[in-house]
């Protein structure tokens, strides 16, 4: 029976984050256990798979299930559903904000992104605008960045900095301003 559940389990979270509605309904509809908590390394939720792919009808069926919008990333690398849908998934930004997702939920240890830090790093200015709009901590210190291998820990980087590396000017322009209210 546990590896029953087991495989329930991963498999709900393969189809959410592959975006197959059909299949996650099925499976819901077996008892996947639609909160089962992320894997310690990486892993995710199905709402985090599904939050990071940006599939909003499979979003929210896992939210009509009952799925934890503020379920703990994984340790190493984890996000948040929120922090994975600020890659650039406004729509899905939107729906977990409307659900309640902690706009300043803490970045996973290692390699983690708070979602005001995600969007700045992959440049989306709609959504940074609709993260500072829920009042997202602009100041919010980086978490420790993992690499592998050689298994190196160095410093991540803040929302500013994450948007100055990757060249989105738009996106410094508006941090800078948000920065200066505090």
């Amino acid at each position: 029976m546990e590896n029953q559940n087991r495989e329930l389990r991963q498999a709900l979270r393969a189809a959410a984050g592959g975006g197959h509605l059909d299949v996650v309904e099925r499976l819901l509809a077996a008892n996947a256990n639609v909160n089962a908590a992320a894997a310690w390394d990486t892993g995710r939720t199905a709402l985090q798979a599904a939050a990071e792919g940006g599939h909003l009808d499979v979003v929210e069926r896992l939210l009509v299930a009952n799925a934890d919008v503020n379920a703990a990333p994984a340790a190493v690398g984890g996000r948040t559903a929120l922090q994975a849908a600020a890659g650039g998934h406004l729509d899905v930004v939107e729906r977990l904000l409307a659900a309640k997702a902690d706009v300043n939920a803490a970045a996973a240890p290692h390699g983690g992104r708070t979602a005001l830090q995600a969007a700045a790093e992959s440049g989306h200015l709609d959504v940074v605008e609709r993260l500072l709009a829920a009042n997202a901590d602009a100041n919010a210190a980086p978490a420790d960045s993992y690499d592998t291998p050689p298994n190196n820990y160095s410093g991540g980087r803040t929302a500013l900095q994450a948007a100055a590396e990757g060249g989105h000017l738009d996106v410094v322009e508006r941090l800078k301003q948000a920065r200066n209210v505090y």
